[in-house]
């Protein structure tokens, strides 16, 4: 067994899962309510409510990195 060969393999392969993904999140609609409630002090849980209100269920999890995404681009 070639270890160089094979650690370079498990490296590309591990690149491949790596790759990001180009889809718009469903959040993506309602950027800027979303970013002027976060502003007023809404938390992740009210943002929740406020989204599933929209008809739009998601996970805190899902809006914590969400937010971080697009707090990070202004």
């Amino acid at each position: 067994m070639d270890i160089k060969a094979e650690a370079e393999r498990l490296n590309a392969k591990l690149l491949a899962r790596k790759k990001s993904r180009y889809s718009t999140s469903k959040l993506d609609k309602w950027k800027t309510e979303i970013l002027l409630l976060r502003a007023e002090g809404v938390t992740l849980e009210g943002l929740q409510i406020w989204l599933s209100e929209k008809r739009i269920p998601c996970e805190i999890s899902t809006i914590s990195r969400w937010l971080k995404k697009n707090l990070e681009v202004k």
